[in-house]
């Protein structure tokens, strides 16, 4: 009770008014941005089970692409971005960056065009151009995605919940034109996600750039060995990230493959719904929480050698664990009594015939990102390749578990996997992270 009192009592210290102010910002665009999910949702469940299916086995393949490259240099650019700040680098750093996505995202189309070509001699239930369009968007939504991170992590709250916002709204417009024109399929829902991924991800690139600090130019010379050392120190960083990528990917979106082996198209855009459910309850809130606190703890570990921020951060990931926790025993509560009518709010009576497994996934889900919470104790301290054994250990514990359970107990067997995992991770993490705790205070007394 003591220690939750220091918590909250640092926590009042640290916060002040435009902190605050930042919250509600952050606050208010994820409340608006659930809500414009949940009517594009909506729109898009009107596809059919087995077109959303199809819809949704796509977005994995986007998380694949988001989990295993554009994450961790997201992750990168967020731990180093104010190290290199105190030494007037960011720029320099910055445009390290870019030059990582810009080549990332040209060996990502060209394997979509080379795909593109193929599909033309292979048998798919879709047209080729279905996949080149799906590729394009694929790289755009991740850009897109990284320039949130970025933006939030320089403290453009305000900004970016209204890009973010704007971003959901342009989708629905362009998704009632393809209502109103008859034309709600595949390529066209696409088509138009690209576009709206290619506009913002522009305009967050610029407004980003507005922001970031004017510095001293450097020499041409200067800049290429400075940013040979920080792309040295950045892979370093980031190698856990790309193993990470695999390994979570297929813990949180290979059942879907499993399940449409297994069982149908169909069944995964059932699943796909209650997932969008559990993302918008569990999953968003989280990320709120995480990019209000993640720039916050790390800024207190950009001096190792100052004990009374280092204190400070291991009590605001603590906070941060505690209302992650809370957070997922409010979302079993929520999905217990009114599953199923929010299921038919978001979508339609066809995504129904499992709503019981709501409180499931979300306490499995809640309890895996409390567990997600706890390893930013070990990123702050650069050490992320302490979680490499527990993050292999649930990929491959997922795909064994998801493949035995849904073979026997159908798609239910997917929220027992979430369930069992979720515990397991949070107290695997606790172990590794008491173990470094430990490491590090011998080290620093």
């Amino acid at each position: 009770m003591n220690q939750l009192q220091n918590i909250f009592r640092l926590v009042r210290l640290k916060i002040n008014p435009d902190s605050i102010k930042e919250l509600s910002w952050v606050f208010l665009g994820q409340v608006i941005n659930v809500v414009l999910s949940f009517v594009i949702v909506k729109i898009l469940s009107g596809m059919g089970p087995k077109d959303y299916g199809i819809y949704a086995l796509v977005i994995t393949i986007a998380v694949f692409i988001g989990m295993s490259l554009y994450g961790p240099v997201a992750q990168g650019f967020i731990r180093f971005y104010y190290h290199y700040l105190e030494k007037s680098l960011s720029n320099i750093f910055a445009a390290l960056i870019y030059k990582i996505l810009i080549v990332s995202s040209a060996i990502l189309i060209l394997l979509a065009i080379i795909f593109f070509v193929i599909s033309y001699f292979i048998n798919f239930s879709q047209p080729a151009i279905f996949f080149l369009i799906a590729g394009i968007y694929i790289v755009l939504a991740k850009i897109t995605e990284f320039f949130n991170s970025t933006l939030n992590l320089i403290r453009k709250r305000k900004e970016n919940s209204l890009l973010q916002g704007a971003e959901k709204a342009f989708i629905i417009l362009f998704l009632f034109i393809l209502l109103h024109f008859n034309s709600l399929n595949l390529i066209y829902v696409f088509i138009s996600l690209s576009i709206v991924a290619f506009t913002f991800s522009s305009v967050k690139f610029l407004v980003f750039q507005k922001f970031l600090p004017a510095e001293n130019k450097k020499d041409s010379d200067f800049v290429k060995s400075s940013q040979a050392e920080m792309r040295t120190k950045l892979f370093l960083y980031i190698s856990p990230f790309l193993i990470w990528g695999f390994s979570g990917w297929l813990q949180l979106n290979g059942e879907k493959w499993i399940i449409n082996g297994l069982l149908s198209t169909a069944d995964v855009g059932i699943y796909a719904v209650m997932l969008a459910l559990v993302n918008a309850l569990v999953i968003i809130p989280n990320n709120i929480i995480s990019d209000f606190a993640t720039p916050i703890i790390f800024q207190q570990y950009s001096d190792m050698n100052n004990k009374e921020n280092i204190n400070a951060g291991f009590h605001y990931i603590r906070l941060n664990m505690l209302i992650i926790f809370l957070l997922a025993l409010f979302s079993t509560f929520l999905t217990y009594f009114w599953g199923r009518e929010i299921i038919i709010l978001i979508s339609n009576k066809n995504y129904t015939p499992y709503w019981y497994l709501l409180p499931l996934l979300s306490f499995g889900t809640g309890m895996f990102l409390t567990g997600q919470a706890q390893t930013v104790l070990g990123m702050a301290l650069n050490l992320p390749k302490k979680y490499l054994l527990p993050k292999i250990l649930i990929g491959i514990l997922s795909v064994v578990l998801n493949f035995i359970f849904i073979k026997y107990t159908g798609i239910n067997g997917v929220a027992y996997t979430v369930l069992l995992i979720g515990i397991f991770y949070v107290i695997f993490i606790a172990i590794v992270n008491r173990k470094i705790k430990s490491t590090f205070s011998s080290l620093m007394n």
